[in-house]
């Protein structure tokens, strides 16, 4: 091989490794970067938006669920502890026997002081048993006598610790810190208000009990009368001549 052909070997791969040299070379692209800079920008604020969308729906999420206190507001319907389903069935009232009191408290004590210190008969038969029907419907008023009395004792005060309470009641509306709250607040007064219209029921119920135990006096009484003016011919007696 000639001289020539050596040096053109050499020389070609001298150009050749140069290019590799030169192709290894980083080159910076002004446009691409840009566009990435801006890219990733836009991506943090995407983020940072989300991160605030997340915070807004667990909040709105934390004021509807959960548990909520209404405080005072779940008692405000029985006052003074009274409640007239304390108050014995009409068929304790009228039956004929004795009644318990004592789930009336210290309104059961009152009303049973004021009726025993009437003296009353225990019988106006004289028995000491109500069998009879005048005897069962006397019982029956004295007991309608006694439950009304715990009745309209334990409700005036009942009455008065009620208002109070709603009054105080409304007082706390709008003070709920979230929707929750708000919801649960106007529940329990809903609630509170059903239970002061039962204890209206009950009420109207205890005077129905008085208005029936008057009617059963009544028809004890005619039928009393009914059988004086009975003809039996064989109780029939004849005297003096």
């Amino acid at each position: 091989m000639t001289s020539k052909a050596l040096y053109l070997i050499s020389l070609s791969a001298s150009l050749i490794l140069a290019a590799s040299a030169f192709a290894q070379v980083p080159v910076i692209d002004s446009a691409t970067l840009t566009q990435a800079t801006q890219t990733a920008q836009q991506t943090a604020q995407i983020m940072q938006t989300n991160q605030q969308i997340l915070q807004y729906t667990q909040a709105t999420y934390n004021a509807v669920t959960g548990n909520r206190t209404t405080g005072s507001l779940s008692s405000i319907g029985l006052g003074s502890g009274f409640s007239m389903s304390s108050v014995p069935g009409l068929s304790s009232l009228l039956g004929g026997g004795g009644i318990s009191m004592g789930g009336l408290g210290s309104y059961g004590s009152l009303a049973s002081s004021i009726i025993n210190g009437l003296n009353l008969v225990r019988t106006l038969t004289g028995q000491t048993s109500t069998t009879s029907p005048t005897d069962q419907a006397y019982t029956g008023a004295v007991n309608t006598a006694a439950a009304i009395t715990a009745a309209v004792a334990g409700g005036q005060a009942a009455q008065q610790t009620r208002s109070s309470a709603f009054q105080s009641a409304g007082g706390q509306v709008g003070s709920a810190p979230d929707v929750k709250g708000s919801i649960d607040q106007n529940s329990q007064l809903q609630t509170q208000t059903g239970q002061t219209i039962n204890e209206l029921i009950g009420t109207v119920t205890l005077t129905n009990a008085a208005l029936n135990a008057q009617q059963q006096q009544d028809l004890a009484a005619q039928s009393k009368l009914s059988t004086m003016w009975t003809y039996d011919a064989s109780r029939a007696t004849l005297t003096g001549n």
